[in-house]
């Protein structure tokens, strides 16, 4: 799974950052990718994607 944050999109609301800390971070005034996740980490990632309030989460499978 590839993850992308679109920041023309994104609020830097931290709600993908408190779901999954070790995957998403808030820089600034935007969320960044901190680093891709591991496998067992795909629901959380998802669950934080699905819950964005401005849909600026992108994911692809790899």
């Amino acid at each position: 799974m590839t993850i992308t944050i679109d920041t023309t999109r994104c609020i830097g609301c931290g709600m993908c950052a408190y779901a999954v800390p070790g995957v998403f971070r808030i820089v600034g005034a935007y969320s960044t990718v901190a680093a891709q996740p591991e496998k067992s980490q795909f629901s959380r990632v998802r669950d934080a994607a699905n819950g964005c309030p401005v849909n600026a989460i992108g994911l692809r499978r790899d």
